[in-house]
């Protein structure tokens, strides 16, 4: 040990002092000796020279002693960086190329993995958090769907697999009498949700489970920014009241800035059992989501055969129309990334087929620097350093080039990620939380030092293969490793051309796909339409009446505005997402199986809308004025419904329609009218079967108002807020924007994926090109004596670069074909 803290300490004195006193103590030891001999009778010229051999060789015993005082390997290391730090400071021109490009490849890497790892490999911030499930009810072709009140309650307390429920869902309401009228976004959750995500109040309490009564008194729980932002963070928030859609709630608490759980913000919270808790039927069916937390030691398919015993269960204790109901569930995690998690693994692959574009760029010019420093390799391995020797020196500089990439490839990262946070879709979770973390530096650490590795392996391999007597006896800078090399550069030239094309290849599908997506005809005509978002508290529109007469008399105020040509509303828009889906028959065909129930896309639409939107009635005739509540139900179909039951859309007019299917209560409608498919889920969506309700006969408290306009229709925002405000000065507007900007909203994480692929293949496709340049300058640079000798010979110029070029083509056309079946490849992936 002592031996070792002594080695320590002088390798921290940076070796001050150490050469003296190797001298002072071997001088000593020869003084010693020389006085030995001058006393058995010698001259002072013989005592010197006997005392000398008996010492043995000086030089010698100074290295093993040196060995022995300090650690040889570490400083051998050492030794090699600084020459390794040398040989980039000789060269700052190759150096400066080699190291941005390991940056742009690592840099690319590490802001990619930062999203991945944020989004996908970081566990949640909850206590458990690899615990917790999701759960929902399936049945037959559906999945997912929400989870009903009663069923939530036998659930909670007949399992057998979980430690703890909680009930979630989210909602829109108007907060008032603090000032303009503010739309808010509420989680409405049971009491155990707070114990489940670990959160804590900063301020006042949390729910309590007699706040999940039906008729308890009305609370909330504040989120804290909204409390900071909205509420100038009042220190006496609690006790105080906020009216929300009309109704009073006590702010019992605010919560702490820890809790994101939902998608999008929310500001505060509300108990969920007030609203769900009335139900009387098993079949009642809301939007709410379970969280629940796994037993230790009980698996997901454990778990979910404990919950459909239970529902087998309740079908011969209560049963009722959804008997075959049963439960879906999966992990959290999995759940909030489902939609992202194929795309950030596509462009994981992406950038690492980048990495390796740089690599094989960057060890070509190695290999091209290697043949140049042939004769000094030569010339060390003259005086006797081993071929290991000479290839630890070599990868010591590649790696010390790769610390120098992968240090600026950082800041590059760094740069890249505050883009990808303010550019990224809003949908992706935990986007915003990107950083580099440690997780994120350790990835760094090791793609540099993979990066160094790779790209330092070719000239590591050829320094090994090196003549040293054809290196010595030439004078070249290139002698003796003028074909050394040469089928590795051919190898890298043909890899950098596959993985390119590859890349070009993935990032064109996606762009086509894209480009056609939005080009796509939409069933309307989607210009000049501005999209008015309105939801109406229940509180101050409690009958269908009320809703009635508010939007009709908002849609006659914006008729008669100037550059208003149509209005029609509509609940659902076009690209508006599933508002709305439900089973459903065709009365007098066969009855399907009871799980072979189709289903479809329910809407609301009023007399105009379709001619606002002009979308086409391929059948009968759609809404009108005379449809009123009382009447005949009537319905209009799309084309997809009417080809899945009739051979042509017009024979589906005059036919009836049940909802519910044949084994649940619903209405029967007649179909009036068959409309052109218009995708609900987006342009990049298949469009899928969908029933228009009349707005006369099922009135929605939200509606989105169309207007088309003469002219820009921006141009109309602020004439619609004053109409909006003029009819109820309490109501927020939920969103008012062209409906051009609307539609492309569901594109955005396809343009954003497609953006990222794009820029990977123009970055490949520009490292690619310089590295292939400078393979194919260096073959024709160490050809010029066999090119002068072809030209005395009486070739021809011409001659001379068709020579050239087809080495060129010999290498592009392998590399085509190695990429070709790479890209057929990849285009089956993406075909997803």
């Amino acid at each position: 040990m002592r031996e070792w803290w002594s080695k320590v300490t002088r390798f921290a004195q940076r070796r001050r002092g150490l050469d003296t006193e190797l001298r002072e103590e071997m001088q000593a030891h020869l003084d010693l000796l020389t006085a030995e001999n001058r006393e058995r009778g010698m001259t002072a010229e013989q005592a010197q020279q006997a005392a000398r051999r008996r010492f043995g060789n000086t030089t010698l015993t100074r290295e093993l002693a040196r060995e022995a005082w300090q650690f040889p390997a570490f400083d051998s290391v050492l030794q090699d960086l600084r020459s390794g730090l040398r040989a980039i400071r000789k060269s700052p021109g190759f150096s400066l190329v080699v190291i941005l490009t390991l940056a742009l490849g690592m840099g690319a890497n590490t802001a990619i993995f930062s999203v991945v790892y944020s989004v996908l490999l970081q566990p949640l911030p909850y206590p458990a958090g690899e615990r917790l499930v999701w759960l929902g009810e399936s049945a037959g072709q559906a999945s997912g769907i929400s989870v009903t009140w009663i069923n939530y309650q036998h659930w909670r307390q007949e399992n057998h697999s979980f430690e703890e429920m909680a009930g979630y869902r989210t909602a829109d309401m108007a907060m008032t009498g603090r000032g303009e009228a503010l739309l808010t976004h509420a989680g409405v959750v049971t009491h155990e949700f707070f114990r489940l995500t670990g959160s804590r109040p900063v301020t006042g309490r949390l729910f309590a489970a007699s706040d999940d009564h039906p008729g308890s008194a009305p609370v909330v729980v504040l989120a804290y920014q909204f409390w900071a932002r909205t509420l100038a963070a009042d220190p006496h928030i609690v006790g105080q009241t906020l009216a929300l859609n009309g109704k009073p709630y006590e702010v019992v608490g605010v919560l702490g800035p820890e809790l994101k759980f939902f998608p999008r913000p929310v500001d505060y919270y509300l108990p969920l059992g007030p609203s769900e808790g009335t139900a009387v039927k098993r079949s009642q069916h809301g939007s709410t989501r379970i969280l629940a937390l796994l037993k230790p030691g009980v698996t997901l398919v454990n778990a979910q055969a404990d919950l459909n015993a239970i529902m087998q269960r309740l079908a011969v204790s209560d049963p009722g129309p959804e008997n075959d109901h049963r439960s879906a569930a999966g992990y959290l995690s999995e759940f909030r990334t489902e939609d992202i998690r194929q795309t950030l693994w596509t462009l994981t692959a992406a950038v690492g087929l980048l990495l390796l574009i740089a690599c094989a760029n960057v060890s070509s010019l190695l290999l091209v620097r290697s043949t140049a420093r042939s004769r000094e390799m030569a010339i060390r391995g003259a005086i006797g350093a081993g071929r290991m020797r000479l290839a630890r020196q070599l990868l010591t500089e590649n790696l010390a080039l790769a610390a120098l990439g992968g240090c600026l490839g950082l800041l590059l990262a760094s740069f890249c990620l505050r883009g990808l946070v303010a550019w990224g879709p809003p949908e992706i979770p935990r986007l915003s939380e990107v950083a580099l973390n440690v997780p994120v530096l350790a990835f760094a650490l090791v793609v540099t030092m993979t990066a160094g590795v790779l790209a330092g392996l070719a000239p590591v391999f050829t320094a090994g293969r090196l003549d040293l007597s054809m290196a010595l006896k030439e004078g070249a800078p290139g002698s003796g490793a003028r074909h050394s090399g040469s089928s590795l550069r051919a190898g890298l030239v043909i890899g950098e051309v596959a993985i390119t094309l590859v890349l070009a290849f993935a990032s064109g599908l996606l762009l086509r796909s894209l480009i056609a997506a939005q080009t796509a005809d939409p069933g309307f005509v989607p210009d000049h339409v501005l999209a008015l978002e309105l939801q109406l508290p229940h509180a101050s529109y409690k009958s269908d009446q009320a809703v009635q007469q508010f939007y009709s008399g908002l849609m006659q105020d914006l008729r008669a505005q100037p550059g208003v040509r149509r209005v029609g509303a509509v609940l659902c828009p076009p690209s508006g997402g599933d508002c709305g889906d439900w089973w459903y028959s065709i009365v007098g065909k066969p009855a399907p199986a009871r799980s072979d129930v189709p289903m479809t896309l329910t809407n609301t639409a009023d007399s105009t809308y379709f001619d606002t939107m002009k979308i086409p009635l391929v059948a009968g005739r759609g809404f009108t004025e005379a449809e009123r509540t009382g009447g005949l139900p009537l319905a209009v179909v799309n084309e997809e419904l009417a080809r899945a039951w009739w051979t042509a859309p017009g024979m589906a007019v005059g036919n009836e329609i049940k909802l519910g299917g044949p084994y649940m209560d619903g209405p029967t409608l007649q179909i009036v009218g068959v409309v052109r498919n218009v995708s609900q889920m987006g342009l990049d969506a298949a469009p899928l079967a969908e029933v228009y309700f009349p707005f006369l006969q099922r009135a929605s408290e939200g509606m989105v108002v169309m207007i088309r306009s003469t002219g820009d229709p921006a141009s109309l925002i602020p004439a619609v807020r004053r109409l909006v405000s003029a009819r109820d000065r309490d109501l927020p507007i939920q969103s008012l924007r062209p409906f051009e900007t609307w539609m492309a909203a569901p594109l955005a994480r396809r343009r954003f994926s497609t953006a990222l692929l794009s820029a990977f293949a123009l970055l490949a496709m520009l490292l690619a090109a310089v590295g292939i340049y400078g393979v194919l300058n260096y073959w024709v640079g160490v050809r010029h004596k066999e090119i002068a000798v072809r030209l005395a010979l009486g070739a021809s110029r011409s001659g001379i670069v068709r020579w050239v070029a087809a080495h060129a083509m010999r290498l592009a056309a392998a590399g085509i074909l190695l990429g070709g079946a790479g890209a057929w490849a990849a285009s089956r992936y993406l075909s997803s």
